[in-house]
């Protein structure tokens, strides 16, 4: 049976780090596997020997791995396989590099329209495990859900801690404010993005009355009159179709009278 010490291993980065295979017998056959956050397969030891990539960085003794400064690319899956004695067993091990987060990217935009939809974002590259997002308001954190909140009720933005959006479906001027985030993921010191304003404006309408207020009263009806007009070719056109259909009944009427003379006359030359 192969055993581990901790099925999950957590270790800052460019530190060493082990881990541990219980003995399966004098010269047991045992290969390891690593499979990364993103689901790719690599092998680290197979036949007896160190694969390339791992050449160097990782020193196999009888009991398991040993690291020599692990980094962030490390962090995943590692899997072990142990034969012999006529036995077979694997275990996995979760390994963990922990990284602080990094300034994160935040995209903020800095005028939006009052009832549009406003997304902003936030991002940090770095950070392991994953950072979780917060969000600031006028230098105030915004609570996760806001209408547990009495003083933050009338907003109605939806945050994501997880991925860093913070989004508004329906922005109202009450939105307007300078926002940043902030990236942590329980190592080092959070790390806060660059501070936007956002602005919420109403639509500029305000050039449109006088626009309409200049037109003659001749152009103003002009809508109206290519309204009209769209109105009796569409008539129209029903006309010509209903008229094209009654043609083409008459011609087909007028087969058939002639296919049936023919058939008289057949008849009337027969003895």
């Amino acid at each position: 049976m192969v055993t581990v010490g901790n099925p999950s291993v957590k270790v800052k980065e460019n530190e060493d780090q082990s881990a541990y295979t219980a003995d399966f017998g004098a010269t047991p056959r045992i290969e390891w596997k690593f499979k990364d956050l993103k689901g790719y397969q690599f092998f680290i030891y197979f036949a007896g020997m160190m694969t390339a990539e791992y050449e160097g960085r990782i020193t196999v003794y009888d009991g398991g791995l040993r690291f020599n400064k692990v980094t962030r690319a490390d962090n995943g899956d590692y899997d072990c396989e142990v034969s012999g004695n006529g036995g077979y067993d694997e275990k996995t091990i979760k390994l963990t590099v922990l990284v602080p987060p990094s300034k994160p990217v935040s995209r903020i935009p800095s005028s939006v329209t009052t009832g549009s939809n406003a997304r902003l974002t936030c991002f940090d590259t770095d950070g392991s495990p994953p950072s979780t997002y917060r969000w600031y308001k006028d230098n105030t954190p915004l609570p996760e859900d806001p209408t547990k909140f009495p003083n933050f009720k009338n907003l109605t933005y939806k945050m994501n801690v997880f991925n860093g959006n913070l989004e508004f479906p329906n922005v109202s001027k009450l939105d307007t404010g300078s926002y940043f985030c902030e990236a942590s993921n329980g190592e080092g010191t959070p790390q806060r993005g660059d501070a936007v304003l956002m602005e919420v404006r109403d639509e500029d309408n305000s050039q449109a009355p006088a626009v309409r207020g200049s037109l003659s009263t001749e152009t103003q009806n002009v809508p109206s009159k290519i309204t009209m007009n769209h109105m009796l070719e569409k008539q129209y056109g029903v006309f010509m179709l209903q008229e094209m259909k009654l043609k083409l009944e008459i011609q087909t009427l007028e087969l058939e009278i002639t296919k049936l003379k023919l058939e008289l006359q057949k008849l009337g030359q027969e003895p």
